[in-house]
């Protein structure tokens, strides 16, 4: 009961003097045309819910709560996307080469990991598993940067961790299954810290060092908990319908719409909707009342019917795709 308190005041007073220290240094969010704030605000706060996290891990390690190759999985690759992040939130790296390092972390996690859950089929054909690793590998990357995707207003990826990991640490505590449990719940309150100052309007922003580091982590929580058989694979999928569906949905229209369609943009349905509104607080909420009383609800019956899980499934992506569709890139054009 302990631990979600503590990993709560030691990110909220990092996250405090960060800010102070961040505008010192000129760690900051400077407005431009394709931003949706009008002032200069600090950034890069997510570095501290990768350290009080991390800290969290080694301590579950030390402690042999966890084992070792999970513990270099999500040690080893949480760490290189933090710390990334933080120098892409400082120097702003080139493109090639943050893909360059979020494909290492990548793969150091499925190799710790040992790849993706094997059947069969795969048993027979050893070649298409390895092309399917290949692809995780990709998916993976992908995963990463739609988390970026979604830190585009004040709240929302923040609050959208918050959640993921809120709801599945929650059950994972219920069904006993630990350290992930624990684990989860402790990354909740590191981040329900954040969002005290991330919050719309928004006084620090998570930056690179936060989305990068949600988005190889809680990848790598999927991985580790579907392959090991705590948690369906569809349950994880409706649990994060509305990260998935906006992110690739966005880019997939912009691949057929724009030319210069992987330049930075504000044409997700979120970020529409918060600028014709002026209102990035709704827009959050919204987000999150879908989260939870729509795909909460629907990743619950995936549990409890899991013969039924992939229309559970369907029916948590369909509503966010017409969503998509209605205010994305077609409403921008």
């Amino acid at each position: 009961m302990w631990l979600p308190l503590i990993a709560f005041v030691l990110s909220f007073l990092g996250v405090y003097f960060l800010k102070k220290s961040a505008l010192r240094l000129k760690i900051v969010a400077i407005p431009n045309e394709r931003s949706l704030h009008n002032k200069v605000t600090p950034r890069g706060g997510g570095v501290i819910i990768a350290i009080v996290f991390l800290a969290f891990l080694l301590v579950f390690y030390i402690t042999r709560q966890i084992m070792v190759a999970e513990f270099l999985v999500l040690f080893g690759g949480g760490l290189i996307m933090a710390v990334t992040g933080f120098l892409d939130d400082i120097l702003e790296l080139k493109a090639s080469i943050r893909f360059i390092i979020q494909f290492f972390a990548v793969g150091w996690g499925l190799y710790w990991i040992g790849g993706i859950p094997s059947t069969a089929f795969f048993e027979r054909l050893p070649v298409l598993y390895a092309i399917a690793n290949a692809v995780a590998v990709v998916a993976l990357v992908w995963f990463i940067n739609s988390f970026n995707f979604i830190d585009g207003i004040d709240g929302l990826a923040t609050s959208s961790a918050t959640f993921f990991s809120l709801s599945t640490g929650g059950y994972f505590l219920w069904q006993g299954i630990e350290p992930y449990g624990s684990l989860l719940i402790v990354l909740a309150a590191c981040s329900l810290a954040f969002l005290c100052f991330n919050w719309p309007p928004a006084k620090m922003f998570l930056g690179d060092a936060g989305s990068n580091f949600f988005g190889y982590l809680f990848g790598a929580m999927v991985l580790i908990t579907v392959k090991n058989g705590n948690l369906s694979i569809w349950t994880w999928l409706i649990i994060l319908a509305y990260l998935i569906t906006d992110t690739t949905t966005t880019t997939f229209l912009r691949l057929c719409l724009v030319k210069g369609w992987y330049h930075t943009h504000r044409s997700h349905a979120y970020q529409n909707l918060a600028r014709v509104l002026d209102n990035h607080k709704f827009v959050t909420c919204l987000i999150t009342g879908i989260n939870v009383f729509y795909l909460l609800p629907l990743a619950y019956l995936s549990i409890q019917y899991q013969q039924y899980a992939w229309l559970a499934f369907a029916a948590s992506v369909i509503p966010i795709l017409v969503f998509v569709l209605k205010y994305g890139p077609l409403y921008a054009r």
